[in-house]
């Protein structure tokens, strides 16, 4: 009930700031009698508006936004990705936003999305998953004194296509925890030292009947119900303190493009069930569950009535450097642009194609200038000459006699043993992954499943975070 209250709250306020602003602009119901006028600056010509047009009609207008980012989580249960500010659960936001003065604007905004955590170590193994709810007001300052043009008199935003922005407000918080401690058949994780999951405690009696289970993603435990740390039905709503860095690129007249990420200090320590109130491996920092909200958003000039003047024209300098120079440069002089080119430090005097590589004629991946054999027969296995090795050399490449059993590693490399070592039983690969076993051989190797991470990270694969998580867990645990 707190958050909904303080949400009518911020909008009333808001409502008010907005009706004060309507009266000292609605005294004429049509714009005065304004004029551009012309200053000779530096031999040429800047225009700009009256101060009276550029107060009344260009700031102070009601701006909507709508937008979407990534959200990363720096709670006392953390996973693999809560370095990487652009890899998370997708989150939305919506927001109101009007200009206080020319360089001061406030903005309502309405953020709803999931935090998830996933810790797995040899100490401790929580995890945790939760939509959440966020409203509040913020202030945004546009740095209009630093950067703005004294020259010239025109608007500030019509200076500049890039404003960038610094925000700090508050917000209100709602939340509502839960983990993944049991599998789809009901039957709760126990984590081992070799890295699976099992069905029952490390060490029992029981331990050589035990059956690995694969998690399956679905938080179905209610954490605050747990009461795991003795601390009862504590507050699923907090405040928390939203620090936004943010750039704006003017792409049309009523429609603008803001980057930015956003800091949200929350001030409670109970997202992830795990605080300063804890014992032993559930013991968590004091300060509160923060997370980092990078997006991308479109605020959409709806309100504005259409211009009674026309736009002024802006004279750019231009620069030194010719923009051919730019455009038709070539790196490596091999007489393909650089913006055509895929090989840009070919070295000189080397012929290239058309996109700018050198010749390979026989395909085996060694250009010509440094293959010692121009014509190696298709399929061909080389060495790094880019010369066929015979059937004796690739024999002898695969002869295993200095290898050594599973069983000896201990004997040969100690440092590998710090923890005990079950021998796994191989499971079928999901159909989900299946297109990941390149080989074809029943099995994700690590080559496959560092590949299929990579793609991830490079945002060239439609797995989800969850999807991550569950290949990483059955690689371990085939």
């Amino acid at each position: 009930m707190k958050i909904w209250l303080f949400l009518i709250s911020v909008l009333i306020s808001v409502n008010f700031l907005f009706s004060q602003n309507n009266e000292l602009n609605s005294s004429n119901s049509t714009p005065p009698d304004t004029t551009i006028t012309p200053t000779d600056t530096s031999g040429g010509f800047s225009y700009f508006y009256t101060e009276e047009e550029e107060s009344k009609y260009l700031n102070f207008k009601p701006i909507l936004g709508l937008g979407i980012g990534t959200i990363t989580y720096y709670g006392d249960v953390k996973d693999v990705y809560h370095s990487s500010p652009i890899v998370g659960l997708k989150t939305y936001n919506f927001s109101v936003a009007k200009g206080l003065r020319s360089f001061l604007d406030v903005e309502f905004r309405i953020l709803k999305g999931s935090l998830t955590g996933n810790e797995r170590s040899l100490n401790r193994n929580l995890n945790f998953k939760t939509d959440f709810l966020s409203g509040g007001v913020s202030l945004s300052y546009n740095f209009e004194h630093i950067l703005k043009k004294k020259d010239l008199l025109l608007d500030y935003k019509k200076q500049r296509k890039l404003i960038p922005y610094l925000s700090l407000g508050i917000e209100t918080f709602s939340f509502n925890s839960k983990a993944d401690l049991l599998d789809s058949e009901g039957n709760k994780y126990f984590y081992w030292k070799d890295g699976s999951i099992r069905n029952i405690l490390e060490g029992s009696a029981s331990e050589e009947q035990s059956v690995i289970l694969t998690r399956d993603y679905k938080y179905e435990t209610d954490l605050r119900e747990m009461n795991n740390d003795g601390l009862g039905k504590y507050d699923l709503q907090a405040f928390a303190i939203p620090i936004d860095a943010s750039i704006e690129l003017q792409i049309h007249e009523r429609v603008k493009l803001r980057l930015g990420t956003t800091y949200h200090y929350n001030l409670s320590d109970l997202v992830d069930d795990v605080s300063n109130s804890g014992v032993g491996i559930r013991n968590g920092k004091s300060s509160g569950d923060s997370y980092l909200y990078t997006y991308f958003a479109f605020k959409l000039d709806i309100f504005s009535s259409e211009k009674e003047i026309e736009e002024p024209i802006l004279q750019f300098e231009t620069t030194d450097k010719n923009i051919d120079d730019i455009v038709l440069s070539d790196e490596d002089n091999d007489g393909i642009d650089d913006l055509k080119d895929k090989c840009i430090e070919t070295p000189k005097g080397i012929t290239v194609d058309s996109l700018g590589c050198p010749f390979d004629d026989d395909k085996d991946g060694f250009a010509n200038f440094k293959d010692d054999e121009l014509q190696t027969p298709k399929d061909s296995i080389t060495n790094l000459k880019g010369v066929e090795l015979s059937e004796e050399e690739i024999t002898a490449l695969s002869d295993s006699s200095d290898a050594i059993f599973y069983h000896q590693i201990c004997a040969y490399y100690p440092s590998m043993c710090g923890i005990e070592m079950h021998r796994l039983t191989i499971e079928e690969v999901p159909a989900k992954f299946i297109f990941l076993d390149e080989d074809a051989d029943g099995y994700i190797s690590i080559d496959e499943a560092s590949k299929a991470i990579d793609t991830f990270f490079d945002m060239k694969s439609d797995l989800t975070i969850d999807d991550i998580y569950e290949l990483t867990e059955f690689f371990f645990g085939q």
